[in-house]
């Protein structure tokens, strides 16, 4: 088992490690994937390290990560950010005020010291099944589609900022429509970052099915309005083709902007084409910040949910993600 003690060592903001540092629940569980079962075929329980103590020797752990997670997301709903943009006035003590505790997020998980550490991004959220909240494996329903599992590191966000960074959303699978009457996810994702003072300048929204702009766009906060693009077709996988996302990321955009990208297009082979090219293209990788992906795979709590569109194992999934961030990009398991 790894034992780094990620938010006390010199990994964190303070010793700027140039390399991802995964947390040692995540190496952990990476690593015995298969005796966890992980790998196997058909269907994989990812709850197991959560509900029962005696599956792993990290359960202490994940209560105590669970525990600073409560702390984090009460601190994240009561925040209310002093400034509208960050950008207009970047220096260490603006971004302070966006850090939600004196030390940081070490100073928030500091019981459990179980957070991955990018050098572009800051701290995340460890890599672990059941990808999604861990209070999803006692309250699936309710859970099922609660991103307060997500953790955003805002403060070393502004501080790799410039005055002249754009703020880029690309959102591939950008239906509106089956939350019913619930903001969707990725309007709460767009009201974080915004409540955080990093409006998006653009938002790149790709939809295959059918929907009239008119209703697309009362769903939409004013804020965001303006950077609204609404893009009603189908993405596509072909590198530089007008319509695969990624070329308007690599013509438009550079290293200074911040970048995040939403993959969630229910269609297995279609989304690891994307996910694979994300991997393979260096000029890509290098610009992406944060990418979001809601990765099909056998796992037996969500298959009620995913159906037939499935495809690979849990283990592969961590490993992909793993490998993501290992390149630079702050990799979350999305809903």
């Amino acid at each position: 088992m790894i034992t780094v003690d990620l938010l006390s060592s010199s990994t964190g903001p303070a010793g700027r490690s140039s390399s991802y540092v995964p947390a040692a629940v995540e190496s952990y569980v990476i690593e015995k994937a298969q005796q966890l079962g992980y790998d196997a075929d058909g269907e994989q329980l990812g709850c197991r390290i959560w509900n029962n103590a005696s599956t792993s020797t990290i359960h202490s752990q994940l209560m105590e990560y669970r525990r600073d997670l409560e702390d984090y997301t009460a601190r994240v709903k009561a925040f209310r950010t002093q400034i509208a943009d960050l950008r207009l006035r970047v220096s260490d003590d603006e971004c302070r005020l966006v850090d939600l505790h004196p030390n940081g997020l070490r100073g928030i998980f500091q019981k459990s010291h179980q957070l991955s550490w990018t050098p572009s991004s800051g701290y995340v959220e460890p890599l672990l099944p059941p990808m999604r909240h861990p209070i999803f494996c006692e309250q699936h329903s309710q859970y099922l589609l609660d991103l307060n599992y997500l953790v955003h590191d805002f403060g070393t966000m502004c501080r790799n900022l410039k005055r002249t960074s754009r703020i880029v959303l690309v959102d591939m699978g950008a239906s509106l429509q089956f939350h019913g009457k619930e903001d969707s996810p990725a309007l709460y994702l767009i009201n974080l970052f915004h409540r955080f003072g990093l409006p998006f300048d653009h938002i790149y929204a790709f939809e295959l099915k059918p929907t009239e702009p008119a209703e697309v766009y009362q769903k939409l906060p004013p804020p965001i309005m303006s950077a609204y693009h609404w893009i009603n077709l189908g993405v596509s996988v072909e590198p530089g083709n007008v319509l695969n996302p990624f070329t308007t990321i690599k013509k438009n955009f550079n290293r200074d902007d911040l970048i995040i990208v939403k993959l969630d297009i229910d269609t297995p082979h279609l989304e690891m084409a994307l996910a694979q090219q994300l991997m393979e293209d260096r000029e890509l990788s290098s610009l992406i910040d944060h990418f979001y992906f809601e990765h099909h795979v056998g796992l037996k709590e969500l298959l009620p949910n995913w159906g037939s569109k499935v495809q690979g194992t849990i283990k592969e999934s961590l490993e992909l993600f793993n490998k993501l961030r290992q390149k630079g990009i702050s990799a979350h398991f999305w809903v």
